[in-house]
């Protein structure tokens, strides 16, 4: 069973990986396509520089479920469960004093480099600003869970995907919302309990079109999947066939299509407006895609084996 597969446009093969490897998360490129930064639980790094794993430090012993580095690859910042924040820089690493227990799960720099945004549990927004590398909240409307995020390539704002729970608690939680670092907006992309499990900018793409993927689970437990494609005026939608909830999707770096992953095995590709399997030869239950920034391949990783709820 692999920890790390790798798909090279055609077929998914699996990676070996150090034998002390524990559940890996997140995979974050440096903009060169030089190295890939792998994180998981307990703290746990490792470089990938295209033929080995490397073990590295983080300083931290919690959960660590999202990365990414800044836009000049001087950074990279780290997040994780009970407001864990690592930021990264050369070969040192340290915690960062969170202004939140809860947990969090996805980094995305500002295309300028000027700041991030980290979202988690809780509905919590926070910026990390590159220069002082202070990390405040970021406060408007909020959704039980944030699940996703991307920035539109012009920097004008950041989309965030969400759980729309009618039972979190909030009032009407939305799954689409977007931020351009000083506060939170909620939009209306549909009335279903949708969990957008991940969001990708189309490269290159005139006006900006967003892809969004949704995941909503009926009384049943079955999943069903769709795409949203936005273009900053109106979505549009595509119901996805697939034999499990999809958990992740991204663009190949030249834009010519979509990797789309998933439970079971799951995996397709969007090209124009249609989708077709592609044959992974594997049950587990795929995270990613993380794309080599030269589209050359891309790296997925192999999801816990119960419901993805925590990805």
């Amino acid at each position: 069973m692999a920890d790390v597969y790798v798909f090279d446009g055609e077929r998914l093969q699996p990676l070996r990986t150090p034998e002390s490897a524990r559940r890996l998360r997140w995979v974050a490129w440096r903009p060169d396509g030089s190295q890939a930064l792998l994180v998981g639980n307990r703290g746990q790094a490792l470089l990938f520089d295209g033929e080995r794993f490397e073990p590295s430090t983080t300083g931290s012993a919690h959960n660590l479920r999202g990365a990414a580095f800044s836009p000049d690859g001087r950074l990279a910042l780290l997040a994780g469960n009970r407001g864990a924040l690592v930021l990264v820089e050369g070969a040192n690493a340290r915690e960062l004093a969170s202004p939140t227990a809860e947990n969090l799960r996805r980094v995305a720099w500002s295309p300028d480099g000027s700041c991030a945004l980290i979202i988690g549990n809780g509905g919590v927004v926070l910026r990390f600003d590159a220069a002082t590398r202070a990390v405040v909240p970021v406060p408007g409307d909020r959704a039980h869970t944030l699940r996703s995020i991307a920035w539109r390539p012009d920097g004008a704002y950041a989309l965030i995907g969400a759980y729309a729970s009618p039972y979190a608690g909030y009032p009407r939680p939305h799954a689409l919302y977007r931020c351009d670092g000083r506060y939170t907006q909620a939009m209306l992309a549909t009335d279903d309990a949708d969990d957008a499990v991940a969001i990708d900018w189309r490269p290159e793409a005139r006006p900006p079109r967003a892809l969004i993927l949704a995941v909503a689970y009926r009384n049943s437990g079955a999943a069903s999947n769709k795409l949203f494609a936005y273009d900053g005026s109106g979505f549009s939608t595509l119901a996805v066939e697939a034999p499990a909830a999809l958990l992740g999707m991204a663009w190949r770096p030249d834009g010519a299509y979509a990797l789309i992953c998933g439970e079971k095995g799951a995996l397709l590709r969007y090209e124009g407006d249609a989708i077709t399997a592609i044959a992974s030869n594997t049950r587990d239950n795929l995270v990613g895609p993380f794309w080599r920034p030269d589209g050359r391949y891309a790296l997925v990783l192999r999801g816990p084996e119960e419901k993805v709820y925590t990805v």
